[in-house]
């Protein structure tokens, strides 16, 4: 068992008397923040974090730090001179880590060993089969290109997207299988509401079918529980079709049928107080969820599809 996660204090400046009688500067104290989890099964994942000053946003390097116990204990396997805003899983135990500046750094062991590489935003299933969402316009409205690469990123081919169909400003992936992905399209932010619709394919895009969905302002009304109000930034499912979907700015949306039917749970992610920065969803009903509160933060896990939670750990900044 790895020792918890300690509170790095980094001293910026001694606090010490010169000769001449005046103080030099305080000690600064650098407290690890959390900015981003991944998990790859139930027990292991990754969480990526800032060295910041306690009550203000400026940092000071960051670190990617593994558990194996569900998160209650962490240990570093990747320091950085700049905090690690974003982390993408690639596969059962590969991942990207993403600095604030500077290039990202790529693990296919678990942690063990990285290397640099250009970073470019995408959703991976393996170190193979990845996706990407490209917007471009026609005519004067946007529309979202899906594509698939099947080696390593090298080279792309278009699919259809059933985004085009619905709303598209944006989408999310989560790619659980290379040929098993989740999807949530997103319209343009409305005063704090957003449109919203979910699809599920089971070919690696062939065919895609149609979940939930809010689209009030395509005056096609809503189904399947999702509400209009908060911004989606990521979805995680289970291959059992138990899944969540996050919002930077709302509540927690839980499935347990695949996507055509969500409950909201605003006593866990509060809305207009929590920021969801990750999530991870397996077929034993458990769950993890990493909200943010301002500049304290806490990890949170259920075991039950989503009917309890419970806080794993907390970081005070």
């Amino acid at each position: 068992m790895k020792p918890a996660l300690r509170v790095l204090l980094v001293v910026v400046a001694a606090a010490v008397v010169t000769q001449a009688g005046a103080a030099a500067p305080a000690r600064t104290k650098l407290l690890a923040r959390p900015n981003v989890v991944i998990f790859w099964n139930a027990r292991a994942g990754l969480l990526g974090v800032g060295y910041c000053a306690r009550g203000v946003s400026r940092c000071a390097g960051g670190s990617v730090q593994r558990t194996n116990d569900g998160g209650r204990t962490f240990h570093v396997v990747l320091r950085s001179p700049k905090p690690i805003v974003d982390i993408e899983r690639v596969g059962s135990g590969g991942a990207i880590a993403v600095p604030s500046v500077g290039e990202a750094w790529r693990t296919l062991d678990g942690g063990r060993t990285w290397r640099k590489l250009l970073f470019r935003p995408m959703f991976w299933a393996s170190p193979r089969v990845s996706v990407r969402v490209d917007a471009y316009y026609q005519r004067r409205t946007q529309k979202l290109a899906l594509r698939l690469s099947n080696d390593g990123a090298r080279t792309f081919r278009r699919l259809a997207n059933p985004c085009n169909q619905t709303v598209t400003y944006n989408a999310y992936v989560d790619l659980v299988t290379p040929k098993l992905w989740w999807m949530i399209c997103v319209g343009q932010p409305a005063g704090g509401t957003m449109d919203k619709a979910i699809f599920r394919t089971r070919d690696a895009g062939k065919t895609w079918r149609a979940g939930a969905a809010n689209l009030v302002s395509l005056r096609r009304g809503a189904h399947g529980g999702l509400g209009t109000y908060g911004y989606p930034n990521g979805l995680a499912f289970a291959k059992n079709g138990f899944g969540v979907v996050t919002e930077s700015s709302g509540t927690l949306f839980i499935t347990r049928d695949g996507g055509r039917n969500f409950h909201p749970d605003r006593k866990v992610d509060r809305p207009n107080l929590d920021y969801a920065a990750g999530a991870a969803a397996f077929s034993d009903g458990t769950a993890y969820l990493l909200l943010k509160a301002g500049l304290p933060a806490r990890l949170l896990e259920t075991h039950d599809f989503g009917r309890t939670w419970r806080v794993v750990r907390r970081w005070r900044s």
